[in-house]
């Protein structure tokens, strides 16, 4: 019992740690909004595929290119984000562009818009699956020499908590405001509103992030010294 409470003691205290440098919560935030979209989409994607319009064959292509969508580009922004260090824009960027394609998926909830609203979800997968990885790896940078597994613990722990909050309000507010003003307002309207607003939100958050690139400082000043003990050894043999 001893050893449990030690080591739940060390998580606590490393979860604390963790929170404690600046700019961690906001990329916790850039994670979790990724993570409630990615989640309220995949959960719903039957539903809104077929509010387009679309029949049941479709979902399943809409749906497995979603997945694959994510995947590739988070493969390949992460990658071309790990060579230029520019986490802090490159999640700025994605939280704006984000935002413009869930609108984009919320004008096209009319059935007579079913191709726009589908290819609206694909590019919503494109812009906003990077999110998470590239917001890892900014959080590790930023809480390093923390544990990077501690890192994402704490990120997918968030996420998933807020998804599995939001995910049920998503479809209960689905008819919300559907006949106000004197307009007929597809399904999902109102709730698609609540999505956008919650990548805007996290947006802003994000734009004030004041995090430091603490492990590229490590890495950045470990390579100054072994180039100094490089040019001391060199100069030493030439004399």
């Amino acid at each position: 019992i001893l050893d449990i409470e030690i080591e739940d003691d060390q998580i606590f205290r490393s979860i604390k740690a963790c929170f404690a440098r600046e700019g961690f919560a906001h990329t916790v935030i850039a994670f979790a909004a990724s993570g409630i979209v990615l989640n309220t989409l995949s959960t719903y994607m039957d539903y809104l595929v077929t509010l387009g319009g679309s029949g049941r064959q479709a979902v399943g292509i809409i749906g497995g290119s979603f997945q694959v969508l994510v995947m590739l580009s988070s493969i390949i922004v992460g990658k071309i984000t790990d060579k230029s260090r520019a986490y802090f824009h490159v999640v700025l960027a994605l939280l704006v562009l984000g935002g413009f394609a869930l609108a984009e998926c919320g004008i096209n909830l009319d059935a007579g818009r079913g191709d726009g609203l589908k290819a609206s979800l694909l590019v919503a997968a494109v812009l906003i699956g990077p999110l998470q990885p590239v917001a890892t790896e900014l959080a590790v940078d930023v809480a390093f020499p923390l544990c990077s597994n501690t890192v994402l613990v704490i990120q997918q722990l968030v996420s998933n908590l807020c998804s599995a909050l939001f995910i049920p309000f998503f479809q209960m507010v689905r008819n919300f405001g559907q006949e106000a003003d004197g307009f007929q307002r597809p399904q999902y309207t109102f709730s698609f509103y609540l999505l956008i607003v919650i990548h805007a939100a996290a947006a802003v958050f994000f734009a004030r992030f004041n995090g430091k690139y603490r492990r590229f400082e490590h890495e950045k000043r470990r390579k100054d010294e072994v180039s100094k003990e490089y040019d001391e050894e060199r100069t030493a043999l030439i004399t």
